[in-house]
């Protein structure tokens, strides 16, 4: 199995990765790789379990882009937890796939030989990469004829993608990511406590794909409406330190406030001003930790120009307070 990469961002331009078939090794590996050229900037975890290939990504980037080619089909489950990713086949008659920020996919491509798009400040994400084979492991060999819709896509060799238009990241399955990322057991439990997770997480999506209606559930707004949401998000992202009103925000789109916030419901099932703030705390939360910022700092990096405002927001979230975060970093 290989996987052949062209891009400026690598060394000469290319990079050729090799797997054995059906990803089986007989150990667990784990490899983290600091990256640092012109485009990108940050921290790249590549965990390797027999059968799975895992990859997480936390990265400050400028606008790149990949001509990938696989010679295996490819099943795979992203989380765009930020920034966008967006595949277009040469092969017209493949499928695009388009991850916008904070939302996830689960896809099966027969044939992958096409060109990865990232425009984005910043990408944090969570792949996970799996095999025919290794559905057969956790299901069963009669795989196909359980889960129909993928199972026939799979016979038929045709190309197989869970959500027409990506679905966002729910609160409880952004735990359940986090929890996956921020694993602190080592080796053996490591790789147990990853299979598990990772097993449930497929199991509950694919027997989600024998459902009715399942698809009908992010099918409910035009694309114009749906696309307009997804900038209304990207601009709170790149945003979270200035003040946003509903106002603004539906004058950047051209829609009234009474849409916007009916629209944005539909999407991110919060409202506004939750996903705001929800944001605007993971973000200072992330200064505190990894930038070491003061509580003032991060506060008014968010925002915020009180910080017991901020302090009072953040505990809401959290359940504790942001001083706590300071202590950890003392403590270090």
């Amino acid at each position: 199995m290989k996987t052949t990469l062209k891009s400026a961002i690598f060394d000469k331009n290319i990079l050729v990765k090799s797997f054995q078939k059906n990803f089986k090794t007989p150990n667990y590996t784990e490899e983290t790789t600091e990256i640092n050229n012109n485009s990108l900037k940050g921290r790249q975890t590549e965990i390797c379990i027999n059968g799975l290939r895992i990859i997480i990504r936390d990265l400050k980037t400028e606008n790149y882009n990949i001509d990938v080619q696989h010679d295996f089909p490819l099943f795979k489950l992203q989380f765009e937890i930020e920034g966008y990713s967006h595949y277009v086949p040469l092969n017209s008659s493949q499928t695009e796939i388009f991850i916008p920020d904070a939302h996830y996919n689960l896809f099966y491509l027969p044939e992958v030989n096409g060109n990865l798009n990232y425009k984005t400040k910043s990408r944090k994400t969570l792949e996970i990469l799996f095999t025919e084979q290794y559905l057969k492991d956790i299901i069963g060999s009669n795989f196909k004829q359980i889960l129909h819709k993928l199972g026939a896509a799979i016979s038929n060799k045709t190309p197989f993608l869970m959500w027409k238009k990506s679905k966002p990241i729910s609160i409880e399955l952004k735990k359940h990511i986090n929890e996956i990322i921020n694993c602190k057991y080592h080796n053996d439990l490591k790789k147990a406590y990853l299979e598990a997770k990772i097993n449930e997480l497929l199991i509950q999506l694919l027997a989600k794909t024998n459902e009715e209606n399942y698809e009908k559930e992010n099918s409910l707004l035009p694309i114009e409406d749906y696309n307009n949401i997804l900038k209304i998000s990207e601009y709170i992202h790149i945003n979270l330190e200035k003040s946003l009103t509903i106002t603004e925000l539906a004058a950047t789109i051209g829609v009234n406030t009474s849409k916007l916030k009916n629209d944005f419901k539909v999407i991110y099932a919060t409202t506004i001003f939750k996903y705001i703030t929800k944001n605007r705390m993971e973000k200072a939360k992330e200064l505190i930790l990894e930038k070491n910022y003061n509580v003032t700092e991060a506060a008014y990096k968010v925002g915020y120009k009180h910080s017991q405002h901020f302090t009072v927001a953040f505990k809401k979230v959290y359940g504790y307070l942001p001083s706590k975060l300071t202590d950890l970093n003392t403590s270090k």
